[in-house]
């Protein structure tokens, strides 16, 4: 093979490479938008910035994704039953740029264990977050007679 041919299977190689990686990125940034997930922005106590994500319920926990990355698991996870949410407050202009323009936003201070962080995310989607923290979780008086 000549000089010509290495280059060009190099070049293959390069070019599938960041094709994979484009691919990657896109599913993780736009797959948050799959049924199931909850658009959202997320700042620990202390921090003056937001970071866009996702919030997924599953079953007695509370999934928080981040803005896309090549992991798939959540950044972080709250249990249903030690997850206090604190009051609310209309966020502000440009507070999480994750909803769609003209959408009001909720800012709500939360609170696991010792570790104290806000949420902004759509009314609607506040209003579903603080009916499934108020309800029963599934099969926690099965066995009561």
């Amino acid at each position: 093979m000549d000089l010509g041919g290495i280059l060009l299977v190099v070049m293959a190689a390069l070019g599938a490479c960041l094709l994979m990686a484009v691919g990657l990125f896109a599913f993780h940034r736009f797959g948050s938008a799959a049924p199931g997930t909850v658009p959202c922005c997320y700042r620990a106590q202390g921090e003056q910035t937001w970071r866009e994500g996702s919030l997924r319920y599953d079953g007695d926990r509370l999934d928080h994704f981040g803005p896309g990355g090549l992991s798939l698991r959540p950044e972080h996870q709250w249990l249903r039953t030690r997850l206090d949410l604190g009051p609310a407050r209309v966020a502000g202009e440009g507070e999480c740029t994750v909803l769609p323009h003209g959408h009001a936003a909720m800012a709500v201070s939360c609170r696991y264990g010792d570790e104290h962080f806000e949420l902004s995310l759509g009314h609607e989607h506040y209003t579903a977050l603080r009916s499934w923290l108020e309800s029963v979780p599934p099969g926690y008086n099965a066995n009561v007679a």
